[in-house]
């Protein structure tokens, strides 16, 4: 499949995009760059209603991705929930992304220390432990340079004024509390040049 991908970047000169549990809007976005070459996927497609979600497991199917085979690569709110070694997925995810390529990613970034927990058991079981949505690690605001610091180059301060002037900021409805400090709605995004390992 994406050998397929490789070939239709070739012919469209569209991007390649790849796309774990795409949310609609951004869907939309990203499908009318990418067009062809846009793939959305996730472990459990049925949640995304008329999407043409692809079914793909994190932790299991990441290898089969072809190295440089995605200009673009996103994830929003997916890391917590994986329940395997996020590093080893962001590595690998990476590798898939083109040599000019980027991946944007997020994930709920709290006060605190970083906490991650892997359990065998029922999914009733797994929601008592880590509740309704199963988020099985916390990113610490203060550990993120012992966490994804690790493996990429990460500003020691968000600051999105450094890239949009607050009247884009706000014209776009971002909340003020988002421009300048590490949280759920901070988006990382990292290249190749950007690895450290």
């Amino acid at each position: 499949m994406a050998g397929l991908h490789v070939a239709q970047m070739a012919l469209t000169g569209q991007p390649r995009i790849l796309h774990f549990a795409p949310e609609r809007g951004l869907a939309a976005i990203l499908k009318r760059l990418g067009g062809p070459n846009y793939r959305a996927v996730d472990i459990d497609p049925a949640r995304y209603p008329g999407l043409d979600v692809e079914p793909f497991d994190l932790c299991a199917d990441v290898f089969d991705l072809p190295p440089a085979s995605y200009d673009l690569v996103v994830h929003n709110h997916v890391l917590e929930h994986i329940e395997c070694n996020y590093s080893a997925v962001l590595l690998r995810l990476m590798k898939a992304v083109a040599p000019a390529g980027t991946m944007l990613f997020s994930m709920p970034i709290l006060n605190g220390p970083f906490t991650e927990e892997l359990m065998t058991g029922t999914l009733d079981e797994k929601r008592r432990r880590f509740g309704e949505m199963i988020h099985v690690r916390r990113f610490g605001r203060d550990f993120l340079p012992q966490t994804l610091g690790m493996l990429f180059t990460v500003p020691d301060q968000y600051d999105l004024t450094k890239r949009f002037p607050p009247s884009v900021l706000a014209e776009a409805n971002i909340p003020e509390h988002h421009w300048r400090a590490y949280t759920g709605a901070s988006i990382f995004r990292v290249g190749h040049a950007d690895l450290r390992m």
